[in-house]
């Protein structure tokens, strides 16, 4: 996903002073969602697995961090089309969930994606995280089924801080 030039929000104006490179802590899982996906969230840490390059989407398959420098972001899938992702602190281990997250019925990790090549884009020495998802689901009866259709969709840019992404910009497709 490319930045997107009409908002003027680039990586390197939120550029990280250093990366981490110390032994990673064990992930905190304080909440029973973040307790039900331990396992992935500590094979991200540790193996590697689910981490991917926030260019180009391609699975990294090493353990370190990559987004803001001491965060990695781990993903995984949950069903097709279905992506979910865990933000977590290297330094202290706490584990954030997408700033994006559905409320009820969806889970907390859930990443509410309009289906794009890539969701997520970040950089290892960047705070920004840009998220080309939808806000919203309405429910729609076709034929006497319901199906759902997305609402809200565009491109979602976040800021790292300590206490999590904050959300700065959201540029909507019409």
């Amino acid at each position: 996903m490319a930045q997107d030039g009409r908002v003027g929000l680039r990586f390197e104006d939120f550029s990280v002073p250093e990366v981490f490179t110390g032994k990673p802590a064990g992930p905190v899982l304080i909440t029973s969602e973040e307790r039900r996906y331990q396992t992935v969230i500590r094979q991200g840490i540790t193996k590697g697995w689910g981490v991917e390059d926030g260019a180009t989407g391609k699975e990294l398959a090493v353990a370190g961090p990559n987004f803001a420098g001491h965060y990695v972001i781990v993903t995984w899938g949950c069903g097709s089309p279905c992506l979910m992702a865990a933000i977590v602190d290297l330094k202290t281990g706490r584990v954030f969930p997408p700033p994006f997250h559905h409320g009820p019925g969806h889970s907390y990790f859930q990443v509410p994606w309009a289906f794009p090549a890539q969701a997520l884009a970040y950089r290892l020495n960047s705070r920004l995280l840009i998220a080309n998802i939808c806000e919203t689901d309405k429910a729609v009866s076709v034929d006497g089924r319901t199906g759902y259709t997305a609402q809200k969709c565009g491109a979602h840019y976040f800021v790292m801080n300590d206490d999590g992404p904050k959300l700065i910009r959201a540029v909507l497709d019409k």
